[in-house]
């Protein structure tokens, strides 16, 4: 199992240190932790005074916000989907074994689906919905990616 280096984990709740991490080729590095998904910038992991400070401050993502994860094992290529179409993907290339971080990362994103339902309308245009599961109980999200007609 891949995990953080000790100046990155200290930012991730005490129960969740040992979580699974990814290192990308970028000098990223992610967590695929209960709470949510614990994204560290290039700079976090490469600056030595915030090594020794450990004070590393991730962006988190709640695992709602999730709509797919993706390894492609040739190329080693990691893709993360939003559940908002609007929103970049999540992507690089990887170093080390995904295996417990993939597993993890698809655990916790089908933990938070309750439904999830999705047609194509006219003009190409693509509308997913979603029942999904958040910190104050059941939501639901609908998108549509492309032109929508009255």
């Amino acid at each position: 199992m891949t995990t953080l280096p000790d100046s990155l984990s200290s930012a991730l709740p005490t129960r969740e240190r040992r979580s699974p991490g990814l290192k990308l080729e970028d000098g990223r590095w992610m967590a695929a932790a209960k709470s949510g998904l614990y994204v560290f910038g290039a700079e976090a992991s490469s600056n030595e005074s915030e090594k020794s400070k450990g004070d590393a401050t991730p962006q988190i993502f709640p695992w709602y916000d999730v709509a797919r994860a993706r390894w492609e094992a040739e190329g080693s290529l990691f893709a993360l989907e939003w559940v908002d179409p609007a929103r970049p993907a999540l992507a690089g290339r990887g170093k080390g074994d995904p295996e417990d971080f993939m597993r993890h990362t698809s655990e916790f994103v089908n933990r938070s689906i309750v439904l999830h339902s999705q047609v194509e309308a006219g003009y190409g245009t693509t509308v997913t919905a979603w029942v999904r599961r958040g910190e104050d109980g059941l939501f639901s999200v609908l998108t549509a990616d492309g032109p929508l007609d009255a």
